[in-house]
């Protein structure tokens, strides 16, 4: 049960944070920023997503 708390209450959380770094960093001028903004963004739609393939792969075994 822990697993799954962790998945539908911590990840998307740490999704919001991901996405609210992207947009502080995709606002800089420096390369560097716009770089970890894509790392950002990528993080972000990787812990949004992974409840969803959670269900979908618990619904596909059933």
């Amino acid at each position: 049960m822990g697993a799954f708390g962790f998945a539908f209450v911590s990840l998307p959380v740490v999704a919001v944070l991901c996405f609210t770094c992207f947009a502080a960093f995709r606002a800089q001028q420096r390369r560097v920023s716009k770089v970890l903004s894509h790392v950002f963004l990528a993080t972000g739609l990787l812990c949004v997503l992974a409840p969803i393939g959670l269900v979908g792969a618990i619904w596909l075994t059933l």
